[in-house]
């Protein structure tokens, strides 16, 4: 009695799988609907198809363990299949995606939860199943396991022709966007675009190298503007005070006569010479979100203090006389009782999405947060993003224009997205962006979002950070000096 329940239920399980998600994908879907799958989709379909015929298998010759192993390996490609395909649309804004929707969920979904379900089915079966279940000969199949056979078939056949009008023999092999499935000969669409080569590498599209502010040529003369002004060095002077780690960026506070320069994960408050430390800590990057490696520092709000890495996730801190060292355990590495962590997340973009920034830069005018993106071996292209510092979320992005009025040109075959921005600072309505590629300084009017003016700054060995001072700016490189030029 127990082993007719088993196959009982493996043969319910076959024709649900045949009927509703490949049934209605072909008959509903693709035959009323037009609704024809994209590779991915055929992936995901025909691994639910050889997991039925695994099913067919098993109530024909018993639950020997190469059909069950053979189920599994198909469900976990499967799985991978799904997470794949949801994965590309699944950050999407809410009701966005691919494709049809079923119960507030399009298909691609669907089709992970059902393997996911499979996968636990035949969890439960091979725990209900017993060693005199295994069949020695073939099985005579029962009525209810015959209809399941012939649903099977019926709906394969349905596939074939389906995947025979939308895909066609090969070498076609379908479209990752495909056209609307019709049974019209005039209507199909056989393409071998999927064929295109593609780089293979295990983490698909994110295997962007991090920045590397050391590589960038650092000769003006070479860099995309053409005859830049010159802006000289004023002078020269050191970090006073050691630093755990090279300095990453600097920021200044004129209210407190500050500044504020950050490590890999330090964040150092010093005085206005840069002779003496008033404070320090170093932060736990690794705990709760993810910080990276810090790229960029900026003076907020209150006293606030805000450290980004160069994965746009950030922290914001406060010096604090009375900060529970045991509290703050969790968050800080040394010096926990100097400081009180306020918040800890990312910031989020659209067209700097694959992209990492070396800076960032506070407007008290406008209470914004702007990141600058720097190229990488997969992207390009020079983006500012603006944050609200309210609830630290993207509020605008642009690439930045050269002013028609600003006397600047570029060589032929060249863009602004060929710069490194490694430091950035906002003053009087302006950002001031500087690349330690081609040692340029970019002067960008922020309500026009355009380069007012070029310069560049000869001298300069591996710049890491930029900060205002009244009228001259301070940059600092990754040795610890500190290059002084007036700002225009």
């Amino acid at each position: 009695m127990r082993r007719d329940a088993l196959y009982t239920i493996l043969a319910l399980a076959v024709l649900a799988l045949s009927l509703v998600p490949i049934g209605i994908a072909v008959f509903v879907l693709g035959f009323v609907y037009g609704d024809s799958p994209c590779v991915m989709c055929w992936e995901q379909r025909i691994g639910m198809a050889l997991v039925a015929l695994v099913g067919l298998f098993v109530l024909r010759y018993g639950p020997k363990p190469k059909y069950i192993g053979m189920g599994v390996l198909v469900a976990a490609w499967g799985v991978f299949m799904g997470l794949r395909h949801t994965g590309m649309h699944a950050a999407r804004d809410v009701g966005q995606g691919f494709s049809a929707e079923i119960l507030g969920a399009h298909t691609y979904t669907w089709a992970l939860l059902i393997y996911l379900v499979t996968v636990a089915l035949m969890g439960l079966l091979l725990m209900m199943t017993r060693k005199e279940d295994v069949e020695e000969q073939p099985r005579r199949l029962g009525p209810l396991e015959a209809f399941a056979s012939a649903v099977f078939m019926v709906v394969i056949a349905a596939n074939v022709v389906q995947a025979f009008a939308s895909t066609g023999p090969p070498p076609f092999m379908g479209q990752g966007d495909p056209v609307r499935f019709s049974f019209s000969p005039k209507h199909w669409v056989w393409s071998a675009e999927e064929w295109s080569p593609a780089p293979v590498s295990l983490r698909g599209r994110w295997s962007i190298d991090k920045p590397d502010t050391s590589t960038p040529l650092v000769d003006p003369e070479r860099g995309p503007l053409a005859n830049l002004p010159v802006l000289p060095v004023a002078r020269r002077i050191r970090v006073g005070f050691p630093l755990n780690g090279t300095p990453t960026d600097l920021a200044y506070d004129a209210a407190t006569k500050q500044f504020l320069i950050t490590t890999q994960h330090g964040l150092y408050l010093a005085d206005d010479t840069l002779a003496a430390m008033v404070r320090y800590t170093i932060v736990d990057a690794g705990y709760s979100v993810d910080l990276g490696t810090f790229a960029a520092a900026a003076f907020l709000d209150k006293g606030a203090l805000l450290a980004v890495g160069e994965n746009k996730s950030f922290v914001v801190v406060r010096p604090s006389v009375r900060a529970d060292a045991d509290a703050n355990f969790r968050y800080f590495l040394e010096s926990a009782g100097a400081f009180d962590e306020l918040s800890r997340s990312r910031f989020g973009t659209v067209r700097a999405r694959m992209m990492y920034i070396e800076s960032a830069a506070f407007d008290p005018a406008t209470a914004s947060i702007y990141t600058v993106t720097v190229p990488n071996n997969k992207v390009k292209r020079l983006v500012v993003s603006r944050f609200d510092r309210r609830d630290m979320t993207l509020s605008e992005e642009f690439t930045p224009t050269l002013a028609p009025d600003a006397g600047l040109a570029l060589s032929p075959k060249r863009t602004l997205d060929e710069l490194f921005v490694t430091g950035s600072t906002v003053a009087d309505g302006s950002l001031y962006a500087l690349s330690a590629a081609y040692s340029t300084l970019l002067k960008i009017d922020l309500a026009s979002h355009r380069v007012v003016a070029a310069y560049a700054v000869p001298g300069l060995v591996a710049p890491t950070g930029l900060a205002a001072v009244g009228d001259e700016l301070f940059i600092v490189g990754r040795g610890g000096t500190v290059w002084v030029v007036g700002r225009k």
